[in-house]
């Protein structure tokens, strides 16, 4: 068997230990802050509160209510009336520190009395609606980059994919380069703005509210195996509901719950300001922080949940930074990682498909961030007291454990 295929196959599989009796925990008496502490953080919630109303208010008055995409009207025939415009949604990705895609802005509107042949792109019904971005492809590195136009928007529930119409969009406002000899070649040290769109049934339309616009990673050299960075994952708020929920889910971890819309996760504790680092021979391991949620998986992946039982569910995700900071390169995807429940309790290994898709090596000089997924039905982990992870040993491409098969140890705090 392949041993990619043999470790997927393993990390998917949960194991715990038997599990003993419910012991009362001693809560902790918080410290009381002083009078100067609680009037500090007072005017620091007031603040940010005012900032945010400032923000809020500004991007109302920039919006005048015209049309980010006026050749929808040509290409439909239809009469077309603004919905939702976001002028400022401050979406903003990273594919390295010198490359990332903003959303500069977003519309959505609604298009009836269209003319026959559009309708198909609305399920042959009489109305509908359609999403623009603008979006804002800055290159700052020494070399170009490779974009191949993937995008994908899907449903709050994940159960849907919102199909993209690039034909919405006129020609000459597509993200391109004309100056290169690729379509999807991106000149090094300048930036792209251009447009895309989606289309949706009215159906479709109510029951979204914050939807995710998943853009693809980049690569290098006209070479799709020379990936760069991760995917763009940003949640579009569809109205003032959706724009609380999205305020909500950009504190989460970006794991495959968020990303891919598996499940709705509710956070009752997280300490994301650990920094903890030790050392594997050059390899620097560093524990940023872990955030606990309650777990609600989406309808589109109830069944994926089943052999937990029908009680609730806690998700633990672990975040890390890893530097190979050594002169031997590891496998990404074949980092072991496992957590230790109560000293000798019992022994829990990750769940992989719930963890953004790592693959690839850490090459010397490399630095990523690695989000780890462990998964608990609730009633068994209000019974855990202490966790560990252990992060090792590393491996190369063929499974072969390196650095004489030394891993390291983090005690992960834990509150009910």
């Amino acid at each position: 068997m392949n041993v990619k295929k043999f470790v997927m196959l393993m990390m998917a599989v949960l194991l715990l230990g038997a599990c003993g009796s419910k012991a009362d925990d001693k809560k902790e008496k918080a410290k009381p802050a002083s009078t100067e502490e609680k009037a500090d953080d007072k005017k620091t919630v007031e603040a940010d509160a005012e900032q945010k109303d400032e923000e809020k208010k500004s991007a109302k008055k920039e919006d005048d209510g015209s049309e980010l995409n006026s050749y929808i009207k040509e290409k439909t025939g239809g009469d077309v009336k603004v919905v939702y415009t976001n002028k400022n949604p401050g979406l903003k990705h990273a594919y390295s520190e010198d490359v990332t895609i903003e959303i500069d802005e977003y519309q959505i509107v609604h298009v009836s009395n269209m003319n026959e042949s559009a309708k198909t792109d609305f399920d042959d019904e009489n109305e509908g609606y359609v999403l623009t971005y603008k979006m804002t492809l800055d290159n700052k590195a020494d070399e170009d980059v490779y974009y191949a136009g993937g995008v994908s928007l899907l449903s709050d529930d994940g159960e849907e994919y919102i199909i993209p119409r690039q034909h919405f969009v006129d020609r000459d406002e597509w993200l391109k380069d004309d100056s290169t000899e690729h379509a999807s070649q991106y000149s090094k040290g300048k930036s792209f703005t251009g447009m895309n769109a989606h289309s949706m049934t009215k159906a479709q339309f109510e029951k979204l509210t914050t939807p995710t616009l998943k853009i693809d990673s980049l690569f290098l050299d006209d070479d799709v195996s020379k990936k760069l960075g991760e995917d763009a994952v940003f949640k579009l708020p569809f109205n003032e509901g959706g724009a609380k929920k999205a305020e909500t889910t950009a504190e989460l971890y970006q794991d495959k719950m968020v990303t891919d819309n598996i499940a709705d996760k509710e956070i009752f504790f997280q300490k994301t300001d650990m920094k903890e680092t030790k050392e594997i021979d050059g390899v620097k391991i560093t524990l940023d922080g872990v955030q606990y949620a309650n777990v609600t998986p989406t309808d589109a992946h109830a069944d994926r949940f089943t052999n937990f039982g029908d009680g609730g569910l806690v998700a633990l995700t672990v975040k890390t930074t890893i530097e190979n900071g050594s002169e031997t390169p590891f496998d990404k995807f074949l980092i072991d990682r496992k957590l230790i429940i109560d000293d000798d309790r019992g022994t829990m290994f990750n769940q992989g498909m719930l963890e953004p898709s790592y693959s690839g090596t850490f090459n010397p000089g490399d630095k990523d961030e690695i989000l780890t997924v462990f998964l608990f039905r609730k009633d068994e982990f209000d019974i855990f007291k202490k966790f560990e992870l252990q992060i090792g040993p590393l491996k190369d491409e063929n499974a072969k454990a390196l650095f004489k098969e030394k891993s390291v140890s983090f005690d992960l705090p834990v509150k009910k």
